[in-house]
Protein backbone atom coordinates (compact mmCIF):
# COMPACT_ATOMS: atom_id res chain seq x y z
CA UNK A 1 0.00 0.00 0.00
CA UNK A 2 1.34 3.43 -0.94
CA UNK A 3 1.83 5.79 2.00
CA UNK A 4 -0.35 8.90 1.76
CA UNK A 5 1.27 12.29 1.23
CA UNK A 6 -0.42 15.36 2.66
CA UNK A 7 -4.21 15.16 2.43
CA UNK A 8 -5.97 18.52 1.98
CA UNK A 9 -7.91 19.63 5.04
CA UNK A 10 -11.57 18.98 4.36
CA UNK A 11 -13.69 22.14 4.24
CA UNK A 12 -15.99 24.10 1.96
CA UNK A 13 -12.85 25.00 0.00
CA UNK A 14 -12.13 21.34 -0.81
CA UNK A 15 -13.25 19.56 -3.97
CA UNK A 16 -13.58 15.77 -3.95
CA UNK A 17 -14.21 14.34 -7.42
CA UNK A 18 -15.19 10.69 -7.79
CA UNK A 19 -15.19 8.40 -10.75
CA UNK A 20 -18.37 6.31 -10.58
CA UNK A 21 -18.06 2.85 -12.15
CA UNK A 22 -15.70 0.66 -10.12
CA UNK A 23 -15.17 3.44 -7.59
CA UNK A 24 -18.57 4.02 -6.03
CA UNK A 25 -19.84 0.67 -7.34
CA UNK A 26 -18.37 -2.83 -6.90
CA UNK A 27 -18.85 -3.42 -10.64
CA UNK A 28 -16.25 -1.93 -12.99
CA UNK A 29 -18.85 -0.77 -15.50
CA UNK A 30 -22.47 0.40 -15.47
CA UNK A 31 -22.52 -0.45 -19.19
CA UNK A 32 -21.62 -4.03 -18.31
CA UNK A 33 -24.30 -4.08 -15.60
CA UNK A 34 -26.97 -3.08 -18.14
CA UNK A 35 -25.66 -5.65 -20.63
CA UNK A 36 -25.96 -8.36 -17.98
CA UNK A 37 -29.48 -7.25 -17.10
CA UNK A 38 -30.50 -7.54 -20.76
CA UNK A 39 -28.48 -10.75 -21.30
CA UNK A 40 -26.25 -9.14 -23.93
CA UNK A 41 -22.90 -9.14 -22.12
CA UNK A 42 -21.48 -12.49 -23.24
CA UNK A 43 -22.95 -12.28 -26.74
CA UNK A 44 -22.10 -8.63 -27.47
CA UNK A 45 -20.72 -6.33 -24.79
CA UNK A 46 -17.71 -8.42 -23.86
CA UNK A 47 -16.55 -8.72 -27.47
CA UNK A 48 -16.98 -4.99 -28.13
CA UNK A 49 -14.91 -4.18 -25.03
CA UNK A 50 -12.15 -6.52 -26.18
CA UNK A 51 -12.04 -4.82 -29.58
CA UNK A 52 -11.71 -1.41 -27.90
CA UNK A 53 -8.93 -2.58 -25.58
CA UNK A 54 -7.07 -3.99 -28.59
CA UNK A 55 -7.25 -0.58 -30.25
CA UNK A 56 -9.60 -1.71 -33.01
CA UNK A 57 -12.24 0.86 -32.06
CA UNK A 58 -12.06 4.51 -31.00
CA UNK A 59 -13.90 5.37 -27.79
CA UNK A 60 -16.73 6.93 -29.82
CA UNK A 61 -16.99 3.80 -32.00
CA UNK A 62 -16.88 1.63 -28.89
CA UNK A 63 -19.79 3.42 -27.21
CA UNK A 64 -21.89 3.39 -30.37
CA UNK A 65 -21.25 -0.31 -31.02
CA UNK A 66 -21.92 -1.07 -27.35
CA UNK A 67 -25.35 0.59 -27.39
CA UNK A 68 -26.51 -0.69 -30.78
CA UNK A 69 -27.55 -4.03 -29.32
CA UNK A 70 -30.10 -2.20 -27.14
CA UNK A 71 -31.94 -0.62 -30.09
CA UNK A 72 -35.67 -1.05 -29.56
CA UNK A 73 -35.43 -1.69 -25.81
CA UNK A 74 -37.97 0.26 -23.79
CA UNK A 75 -36.94 3.15 -21.60
CA UNK A 76 -38.90 1.50 -18.78
CA UNK A 77 -36.79 -1.66 -18.94
CA UNK A 78 -33.60 0.36 -19.33
CA UNK A 79 -34.32 2.33 -16.17
CA UNK A 80 -35.08 -0.93 -14.35
CA UNK A 81 -31.61 -2.09 -15.40
CA UNK A 82 -30.15 1.17 -14.06
CA UNK A 83 -31.96 0.65 -10.75
CA UNK A 84 -30.31 -2.78 -10.41
CA UNK A 85 -26.84 -1.22 -10.12
CA UNK A 86 -25.45 -1.48 -6.59
CA UNK A 87 -23.31 0.98 -4.66
CA UNK A 88 -20.27 0.02 -2.60
CA UNK A 89 -20.68 -0.73 1.06
CA UNK A 90 -20.01 2.34 3.18
CA UNK A 91 -21.02 4.81 0.45
CA UNK A 92 -23.86 6.32 2.50
CA UNK A 93 -21.64 6.71 5.56
CA UNK A 94 -18.88 8.33 3.49
CA UNK A 95 -21.28 10.84 1.96
CA UNK A 96 -22.71 11.71 5.38
CA UNK A 97 -19.21 12.30 6.73
CA UNK A 98 -18.14 14.48 3.78
CA UNK A 99 -21.31 16.55 4.05
CA UNK A 100 -20.43 17.42 7.65
CA UNK A 101 -17.14 18.85 6.33
CA UNK A 102 -18.87 21.00 3.73
CA UNK A 103 -16.78 19.68 0.82
CA UNK A 104 -17.78 20.27 -2.79
CA UNK A 105 -18.58 16.84 -4.25
CA UNK A 106 -18.43 15.86 -7.92
CA UNK A 107 -18.83 12.75 -10.07
CA UNK A 108 -16.89 12.60 -13.35
CA UNK A 109 -17.85 9.38 -15.08
CA UNK A 110 -17.74 7.68 -18.46
CA UNK A 111 -20.58 5.55 -17.11
CA UNK A 112 -24.27 5.96 -17.82
CA UNK A 113 -25.68 9.34 -16.83
CA UNK A 114 -28.98 7.90 -15.58
CA UNK A 115 -27.38 6.15 -12.58
CA UNK A 116 -24.95 9.06 -12.04
CA UNK A 117 -27.85 11.53 -12.14
CA UNK A 118 -29.90 9.41 -9.73
CA UNK A 119 -27.08 9.27 -7.14
CA UNK A 120 -26.02 12.87 -7.75
CA UNK A 121 -29.52 14.11 -6.90
CA UNK A 122 -30.18 11.70 -4.05
CA UNK A 123 -26.94 12.53 -2.24
CA UNK A 124 -26.87 16.22 -3.23
CA UNK A 125 -23.59 16.27 -5.14
CA UNK A 126 -22.56 19.70 -6.38
CA UNK A 127 -21.67 18.54 -9.90
CA UNK A 128 -21.96 15.37 -11.97
CA UNK A 129 -21.50 14.28 -15.57
CA UNK A 130 -21.72 11.02 -17.49
CA UNK A 131 -22.60 9.59 -20.90
CA UNK A 132 -26.19 9.34 -22.11
CA UNK A 133 -28.14 6.65 -23.93
CA UNK A 134 -30.55 8.43 -26.29
CA UNK A 135 -34.23 7.55 -26.21
CA UNK A 136 -37.04 8.61 -28.53
CA UNK A 137 -40.67 8.05 -27.66
CA UNK A 138 -39.69 5.81 -24.75
CA UNK A 139 -37.48 3.57 -26.94
CA UNK A 140 -33.67 3.30 -26.99
CA UNK A 141 -32.31 4.44 -30.37
CA UNK A 142 -28.80 2.98 -30.13
CA UNK A 143 -27.30 6.47 -30.14
CA UNK A 144 -25.04 7.79 -27.38
CA UNK A 145 -24.30 11.35 -26.28
CA UNK A 146 -20.68 11.29 -25.14
CA UNK A 147 -20.01 13.96 -22.53
CA UNK A 148 -16.94 12.29 -21.00
CA UNK A 149 -14.36 10.85 -23.38
CA UNK A 150 -11.58 8.39 -22.63
CA UNK A 151 -9.02 11.23 -22.37
CA UNK A 152 -11.20 14.04 -21.07
CA UNK A 153 -11.40 13.50 -17.32
CA UNK A 154 -8.41 15.69 -16.48
CA UNK A 155 -9.85 18.60 -18.47
CA UNK A 156 -13.27 18.22 -16.85
CA UNK A 157 -11.64 18.06 -13.41
CA UNK A 158 -9.89 21.39 -14.09
CA UNK A 159 -13.16 22.92 -15.29
CA UNK A 160 -14.88 21.85 -12.06
CA UNK A 161 -12.08 23.40 -10.01
CA UNK A 162 -12.59 26.66 -11.91
CA UNK A 163 -16.37 26.44 -11.52
CA UNK A 164 -16.08 26.37 -7.74
CA UNK A 165 -12.97 28.58 -7.58
CA UNK A 166 -10.97 25.90 -5.76
CA UNK A 167 -7.20 25.52 -6.12
CA UNK A 168 -5.86 22.14 -7.23
CA UNK A 169 -3.86 21.67 -4.02
CA UNK A 170 -7.17 21.62 -2.12
CA UNK A 171 -8.65 18.91 -4.33
CA UNK A 172 -8.92 15.12 -4.14
CA UNK A 173 -9.55 12.75 -7.06
CA UNK A 174 -10.82 9.22 -6.44
CA UNK A 175 -10.99 6.55 -9.14
CA UNK A 176 -10.04 3.02 -10.10
CA UNK A 177 -9.03 2.83 -13.76
CA UNK A 178 -6.59 4.03 -16.41
CA UNK A 179 -9.05 6.67 -17.62
CA UNK A 180 -8.83 8.32 -14.17
CA UNK A 181 -5.07 8.93 -14.32
CA UNK A 182 -5.36 12.34 -15.98
CA UNK A 183 -7.78 13.34 -13.22
CA UNK A 184 -5.29 12.09 -10.60
CA UNK A 185 -2.57 14.25 -12.18
CA UNK A 186 -4.66 17.41 -11.77
CA UNK A 187 -5.54 16.79 -8.11
CA UNK A 188 -3.70 17.78 -4.97
CA UNK A 189 -4.23 14.26 -3.60
CA UNK A 190 -5.34 11.09 -5.37
CA UNK A 191 -6.85 7.78 -4.27
CA UNK A 192 -7.39 4.54 -6.16
CA UNK A 193 -10.16 2.19 -5.00
CA UNK A 194 -9.14 -1.39 -5.84
CA UNK A 195 -7.09 -0.20 -8.85
CA UNK A 196 -7.70 -2.07 -12.08
CA UNK A 197 -3.98 -2.35 -12.87
CA UNK A 198 -0.49 -1.52 -11.58
CA UNK A 199 -0.26 1.66 -13.62
CA UNK A 200 -3.28 3.08 -11.78
CA UNK A 201 -1.83 2.04 -8.41
CA UNK A 202 1.44 3.81 -9.19
CA UNK A 203 -0.33 6.99 -10.28
CA UNK A 204 -1.97 7.78 -6.93
CA UNK A 205 -0.98 8.91 -3.44
CA UNK A 206 -3.05 6.26 -1.68
CA UNK A 207 -4.35 2.84 -2.65
CA UNK A 208 -7.51 1.68 -0.90
CA UNK A 209 -7.96 -2.06 -1.32
CA UNK A 210 -11.34 -2.66 0.18
CA UNK A 211 -14.98 -3.02 -0.79
CA UNK A 212 -16.02 -0.78 2.10
CA UNK A 213 -15.73 2.96 1.52
CA UNK A 214 -15.74 3.64 5.25
CA UNK A 215 -11.97 3.15 5.05
CA UNK A 216 -11.84 6.59 3.44
CA UNK A 217 -13.51 8.12 6.48
CA UNK A 218 -10.63 6.88 8.62
CA UNK A 219 -8.12 8.16 6.07
CA UNK A 220 -9.68 11.63 6.00
CA UNK A 221 -9.86 11.81 9.78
Amino acid sequence: MKKPSKIPQLSNETLIAFDFDGTLTPSRSSWEDVHKYFGTWETHGKQILEQFLLGKLTYEEFDKADAEVWIGKSEHEYLKAIDSIKLREGFHELMKFLKTKGCKLAIISMGLIEIVDKIGKEYEFDYWIGNEIIRNGGILTGEVKINVNWRKKGLIFKEVLQKFDISSNKSIAIGDATADIEMFEEAGFSIAINPSNDRVARAVDYVCETNDLKELIELFK
